[in-house]
């Protein structure tokens, strides 16, 4: 069975891992789609497009006979500058990115260009965004333009646990209590919305209640608050933005979600919807999803099982668009915290998987 060499997966991985590919960085995530053409896919430059939509570099490397398009972001949220330089400790590398997701996407490139020096050209349609983190919309504009297409998806943006054909659906919204503002040390002469969403917020938590992991169910999380600019000021309004999760079978869409979220608040509450997406649904016996699955078992020497995921990633715009998709990933974790990180050894074998996989495509 084929093997990835440790100390070159290393090396790209320092390499992949030191741009600084976060919001507001243009110049490091052209830079960093540049070093990934450079390196892996040089001997393809002809077919490669590239482009930026709302600010965000994109590359995509269409097969003619695509059987699978292999899709990744490589932005990550910010960091303190010593994460931008990969550390080891034993099978751990450390570093943003790491795990979510320059080195969950690495093995596959390199299997790529391997393969390619080899004289095989693998049936695969790559394409790598760089606004994943922030919720972009580069994908959806993609596939709404008919740049892209596939006949199904796949994503390593996730982890070793379980394949995930199914995510919850998403509604970032904000929920806004109006009332009378005025100066803050005469509160009699106001009528304070913060009382009023505070009482909402109350509701909100005794009839969607958090949970456990697996329980699977509609979530909504009181997120960012704002109120008046002042300290000594009482504002008409104060808002607070809320993360709702929904599963398919709970909400059909973004509208019905908030619907429910509405039909419970007090009088003077509403709730704006900024930004929504569908849940991901994909049958898990989908062909493309029972080869991966096999391939992945045989060279991993175990079983994998499937797994829903409480957050959403790009796979559900190929989802909505009737594209099955599905996700899997290495051992890592630590994702967007300061102790990200993934398994080296784990990195080697999905190396293994997708040089079997791209034979059996």
């Amino acid at each position: 069975m084929r093997k990835c060499n440790k100390d070159e997966l290393l090396n790209l991985l320092q390499s992949f891992t030191s741009f600084v590919s976060i919001e507001n960085e243009p110049i490091q995530k052209k830079e960093c789609l540049d070093w990934v053409e450079t390196a892996f896919l040089s001997s393809q430059v002809g077919d490669i497009q590239r482009g930026e939509f709302e600010g965000s570099p994109w590359l995509y490397l269409p097969a003619d006979n695509c059987k699978l398009l292999v899709f990744s972001h490589a932005d990550v949220v910010p960091a303190p500058d010593a994460m931008f330089d990969l550390q080891i400790e034993g099978d751990n590398a450390k570093g943003r990115g790491a795990s979510d997701m320059k080195g969950n996407i690495l093995p596959f490139l390199i299997a790529y260009r391997d393969a390619l020096h080899a004289g095989f050209l693998p049936p695969v349609s790559i394409l790598i965004t760089t606004d994943e983190e922030i919720a972009g919309n580069t994908i959806p504009h993609l596939l709404d333009t008919g740049v892209v297409s596939a006949p199904a998806a796949f994503t390593p943006d996730s982890n070793d646990i379980g394949i995930v054909c199914e995510h919850k659906g998403v509604v970032w919204s904000e929920l806004i209590a109006h009332g009378k503002g005025g100066h803050g040390a005469y509160p009699w002469d106001t009528e304070n919305p913060t009382w009023l969403l505070a009482r909402a917020l109350l509701k909100i938590q005794e009839a969607f209640p958090a949970g456990e992991h697996d329980d699977w169910q509609i979530t909504v999380a009181p997120t960012m608050l704002k109120g008046s600019g002042a300290r000594n000021q009482v504002g008409d309004t104060v808002t607070c933005g809320l993360d709702i999760r929904f599963p398919p079978e709970v909400c059909s869409s973004s509208k019905e979600a908030i619907a429910k979220v509405s039909a419970i608040l007090p009088e003077g509450c509403e709730i704006q919807e900024v930004l929504s997406a569908n849940p991901l649904s994909t049958p898990e016996d989908h062909p493309m999803v029972t080869l991966f699955k096999e391939v992945a078992e045989e060279v991993l020497g175990t079983a994998i099982g499937f797994k829903r995921e409480h957050g959403g990633t790009d796979a559900r715009y190929f989802s909505e668009k009737g594209i099955p998709a599905f996700l899997y990933g290495p051992k890592g974790g630590g994702l967007h915290s300061n102790e990200e990180w993934v398994s080296i050894e784990s990195l080697q074998k999905h190396y293994q998987m997708y040089r079997e996989l791209f034979e059996k495509l």
